[in-house]
């Protein structure tokens, strides 16, 4: 009984030795080979390369708006109701991840407006990222919504640029930095956003402020795979449709926004 006892300790030490790893952004296993994640070895700071005025933007005020603003736009092609396209069975809604914002923020001070060549998580191994730059009047009083709003519309108003066999079968053409931010944001399983704004001046144009606009997403679109499952509005929700954006499943439901 002593021997076993002891065995049981010793199965339970190593247990918690195992599951008490400590987690790295510089894991091979987030990455492809040869890439380099956004966050591996990264201290957080600024770059050598951006402006002395660069500064990011608090948008915890605004995590609300820029769900319903993504929101809204999957709620609206959900229901059928964008012209040349069918509407999506079972298209997640989007909450707010505090990761991906992270991540976004070290996407943008770099101070390159630029995609990351990683930024994959443990739990969401297949990151995807739509990126924008505004710019505003020096002068002019800061409006976060109103560049979070232009953003959204630049990305989504990409629709008129592909059709709906890119949704039941995405492909990639030529032109897919003219139509990608439209399918990222209707990506089905994407059940989480976190996103980030900076602001910084240019000195060939000091009259300016720049905003750019980094949004993160729980899951892209792959070559060969459906965007989003065509059928009855919020038909194949399990969990039922969300009350507020009825084409949409609730926030219950339950999603594998990996393509493992």
């Amino acid at each position: 009984m002593y021997s076993i006892e002891i065995l049981a300790l010793m199965l339970c030490i190593f247990a918690a030795t195992t599951t008490s790893v400590e987690q790295s952004w510089c894991d091979a296993q987030l990455c492809g080979a040869g890439k380099k994640h956004v966050a591996c070895n990264n201290d957080g700071q600024f770059h050598e390369r951006c402006s002395e005025d660069a500064a990011m933007i608090d948008l915890r005020p605004h995590r609300e708006f820029i769900l319903h603003e993504h929101n809204k736009r999957r709620n609206f092609i959900a229901s059928g109701k964008l012209p040349g396209y069918y509407p999506a069975a079972n298209m997640a809604t989007m909450q707010w991840d505090e990761e991906l914002e992270y991540l976004a923020t070290l996407n943008l001070k770099t101070c390159h407006l630029d995609h990351d060549e990683c930024n994959n998580s443990y739990r969401f191994r297949n990151v995807g990222q739509n990126l924008c730059g505004l710019d505003r009047m020096r002068n002019a009083p800061l409006n976060v919504q109103s560049i979070v709003e232009n953003s959204l519309g630049l990305w989504f108003g990409e629709h008129p640029l592909i059709d709906s066999s890119y949704i039941t079968e995405f492909r990639v053409a030529r032109h897919l930095e003219k139509y990608g931010h439209f399918a990222e944001t209707v990506v089905d399983r994407n059940t989480h956003v976190g996103c980030a704004m900076l602001r910084f001046t240019n000195p060939k144009y000091p009259f300016l402020y720049i905003y750019n606009l980094a949004c993160n997403y729980a899951s892209t679109y792959a070559v060969g795979v459906q965007v989003y499952k065509v059928g009855e509005p919020a038909s194949g929700c399990s969990s039922g449709a969300n009350p507020k954006y009825p084409a949409l499943c609730s926030i219950k439901e339950q999603y594998n926004p990996n393509y493992n």
